[in-house]
């Protein structure tokens, strides 16, 4: 029974890492970090050079265009084929669409997915993309409740 318990402990620890914690935590602002997390495991699943079929880029699924101008936008001199770079891009944009929604988490994940212009409560895809992220996020608030 304790291996079967502890195999399970291990089985979510694993398919919920904390990789790349410190960047998030450094660059989250009022984010949690946490949230980040469950966002780029929703995106990504932690692979650090993914492309989508959309063209959209690594750890967070930045498209090359979004990242050119919110790069500009902040000045940021980051590229966004590093992880690092890439996870500072994609938060920056989450911030910068929480500010365009005044804070409406929903409307702002929705926009992060599907792209402002074409953000709507109706979409099941987005339905279903939010709910995954919130799924994910509850997960890491449990496993990582020490984590700060």
């Amino acid at each position: 029974m304790v291996f079967f318990v502890l195999s399970i402990i291990f089985f979510f620890y694993s398919f919920f890492p904390l990789k790349y914690y410190s960047v998030v935590r450094e660059n989250s602002g009022s984010i949690d970090p946490l949230l980040i997390m469950a966002l780029i495991k929703v995106e990504s699943n932690f692979r650090e050079y993914a492309v989508s079929y959309a063209g959209a880029i690594g750890l967070m699924q930045v498209m090359p265009e979004t990242a050119m101008w919110i790069s500009e936008k902040l000045n940021l001199n980051m590229d966004i084929n590093s992880p690092v770079g890439n996870i500072v891009i994609g938060i920056k944009y989450l911030q910068y669409l929480l500010n365009l929604y005044n804070g409406d988490l929903d409307l702002a994940l929705r926009a992060y997915n599907a792209g402002p212009a074409r953000v709507s409560s109706q979409n099941s895809i987005s339905n279903r993309y939010l709910q995954k992220i919130k799924a994910y996020y509850r997960i890491y608030k449990i496993l990582y409740f020490w984590v700060r």
